[in-house]
């Protein structure tokens, strides 16, 4: 029987180290963290941090966002040490976040989600590959199952997908529909604003100013884009901004987003410009392709299309405040 716990406010000795021991122990697929990654993750401004100690030692920790102008805050990571379960200890620090944030920020809910400006790194199963944020907790996970015992909904889920970019060729399929395409003005290229008008409004269009935000951010890099000839350049479909980065001990193919315009959709277009990206991604040096979509995304199929497998499922959990 271990000694009594109490639940401190803020860290109390190395957290990190109950991280990266916890995702091991748990199953998880997080990557144990360096410190300076911890501390941008977990201090980063607007953070609640809750101890669980005995004797002065911390046996576990949860972290959770502040809530943002709509009252929503994240629960980002909670976890105990295994010799110290069984006594409520989890519950306790739920309990208190809980409290917490309602009483005393005015939170109106806690999500777990991709919303969540603190992204954990994890490791791709199977692989050495990483992906830079989990959209979710592991829906097999103890914490999970814990959450959802407690009164947390899951309104949505999310596909991690994979993809190794190692002699990636474009489906042959591809070029008969490309050039069906084309027949009717419609063209796969690369973004250029002096031959190009509307990627601005494509994002509206979609209704994502998420995406519209970052893409026009990032212009000096590549962006795939079909566009339609017969409407002088009309952007009608994207993805990108194209870019290739270290993720785990491989080179990941970098994007954000991928959308065709609603009048445009149904011709396979999406599928051409994905397509069209893992190529340029394989020539410029990335060694694998990982993203995520929700379950019920249509745009599922062109992922599987292109050679991409689902690894993962996350939960995406809400608990509302009455």
């Amino acid at each position: 029987m271990t000694n009594k716990y109490s639940i401190v406010r803020g860290a109390v000795g190395d957290l990190k180290k109950i991280y990266n021991s916890l995702i091991l122990t748990d199953g998880l697929l997080y990557r144990p963290l360096e410190t300076d990654e911890f501390d941008r993750i977990f201090n980063m401004d607007g953070t609640l941090t809750l101890s669980a100690v005995v004797d002065g030692e911390p046996i576990g920790f949860l972290s959770a966002r502040l809530p943002n102008g709509e009252g929503v805050s994240y629960l980002t990571y909670f976890g105990v040490l295994p010799e110290h379960r069984g006594n409520g200890c989890a519950s306790a620090l739920l309990d208190e976040a809980e409290r917490i944030l309602r009483g005393e920020y005015g939170a109106q809910r806690i999500d777990i989600v991709f919303h969540n400006p603190a992204h954990l790194p994890w490791i791709i199963p199977s692989s050495t590959d990483g992906h830079p944020c989990a959209p979710g907790i592991q829906s097999d996970s103890p914490a999970a199952r814990l959450l959802l015992r407690r009164g947390y909904a899951e309104w949505c889920a999310q596909i991690s997908y994979y993809s190794s970019l190692d002699g990636y060729r474009v489906p042959e399929d591809q070029e008969k529909r490309l050039a069906a395409l084309e027949a009717d003005g419609i063209k796969i290229t690369y973004y250029n604003p002096t031959r190009h008008r509307g990627l601005a409004e494509l994002f509206d269009a979609i209704n994502n100013p998420g995406w519209k935000k970052t893409v026009l951010a990032h212009l000096d890099q590549p962006i795939v884009v079909a566009v339609d000839e017969n409407a002088d350049g009309l952007v009608i479909g994207y993805t990108g901004p194209l870019s290739q980065v270290r993720e785990g001990a491989g080179i990941r193919g970098n994007f954000c987003g991928i959308g065709t315009h609603p009048d445009y959709r149904g011709r396979g277009i999406a599928t051409l410009i994905f397509c069209e990206m893992c190529r340029h991604h394989a020539e410029h040096g990335a060694s694998f392709m990982s993203l995520y979509t929700g379950e019920n995304n249509p745009a599922r199929r062109v992922y599987e299309y292109a050679g991409c497998r689902g690894v993962v499922r996350w939960s995406n959990l809400r608990l509302k405040f009455e």
